[in-house]
């Protein structure tokens, strides 16, 4: 739903809490109207934010603060869990404290996040590789900085013999891949999306990355990550996925609702009109993952819940 920012300046009034002003607004126009995307830059933009209302100089600033993580929380956090558990991490006792030492905490933990991030992230990667180290020929579908950067540390000291990249043309993700690691001196077979059947075949291992991770397991990704994963089921080659333990939401793979849908009219040529409505992203379910390469290492899908209750920052 476009202009939701609007929705938190009602819920001020509602509150008696000062109008937000001009900075938190357009925040809010990035984060939770999505002028930018991503959903880890989602959570770069709330966290200081947060902090940042928090600093103001009246007796509600802290409270107000809280309100503006838990708008964030139940608006973007539905559908991106890292910035709900983000948030949830940042405030995390807050409401206790005194104004001050609220402002301090909310501020020092909004400025730890990024190098807490980029550590689970190295720790992914080489939990991931050595996970992997029998891979030979991964296919990787969409794009995922993730993925990308698990696949260039496994092609060190000549570390793969091929990468399978099917298109993945609904958001041209194949293409992504082919610039990110087209400088590895890996032998690409790039291929049509019509061909996955054929495409996972010339694989060992299917890599996905994830928009977000259910408590079961189960990998939200860009349409076309099912039936990779089911061709991969029928041909006995493994699926993984890889997440930081943050993007993992606290809800049933079978209880999420049903993806929103988009259009996708590059499909048409000129003159020709046609119903293109179809989602972006889906649900591959946990029976049809192996594994969720995270910064613990590598969890069977049954496994991810008790590693969610026992993650830090």
């Amino acid at each position: 739903m476009p202009d939701r920012r609007f929705e938190f300046a009602k819920l001020c009034r509602d509150k008696d809490f000062p109008p937000p002003d001009e900075h938190t607004m357009d925040g809010l126009r990035d984060i939770v109207d999505e002028g930018v995307l991503g959903a880890s830059n989602h959570v770069s933009l709330a966290l200081p934010l947060v902090a940042r209302v928090a600093r103001v100089a009246r007796p509600t600033g802290r409270d107000e603060a809280l309100e503006l993580a838990r708008f964030i929380e139940e608006t973007r956090g539905i559908g991106a869990p890292i910035v709900a558990n983000a948030l949830r991490w940042q405030t995390a006792g807050v409401a206790e404290m005194s104004a001050d030492e609220a402002a301090e905490l909310l501020e020092t933990r909004a400025a730890d996040w990024g190098d807490a991030a980029n550590r689970r992230r190295s720790d992914l990667i080489e939990k991931g590789v050595a996970a992997l180290s029998g891979v030979r020929c991964p296919l990787i579908y969409d794009y995922s900085s993730t993925v990308a950067d698990l696949v260039r540390a496994m092609a060190g000291d000549d570390g793969l013999d091929a990468i399978v990249i099917p298109e993945s043309r609904a958001i041209d993700g194949g293409r992504r891949y082919m610039t990110a690691l087209a400088d590895l001196g890996v032998p690409i077979r790039f291929l049509p999306d019509a061909a996955l059947d054929y495409a996972v075949s010339q694989s060992d291992a299917v890599l996905l990355g994830a928009e977000s991770v259910t408590v079961d397991g189960g990998i939200s990704n860009t349409i076309g990550s099912t039936l990779a994963a089911r061709c991969a089921r029928a041909l006995g080659v493994p699926v993984h996925g890889a997440a930081d333990l943050f993007k993992v939401g606290d809800r049933l793979a079978a209880n999420l609702p049903p993806p929103a849908l988009r259009d996708y009219d590059f499909l048409l040529r000129d003159g020709e009109a046609a119903s293109t409505a179809a989602p972006e992203l889906e649900i591959v379910p946990p029976e049809l993952v192996t594994s969720i390469l995270t910064e613990i290492g590598s969890l069977a899908p049954a496994d991810v819940a008790a590693a969610v209750a026992t993650r830090e920052a």
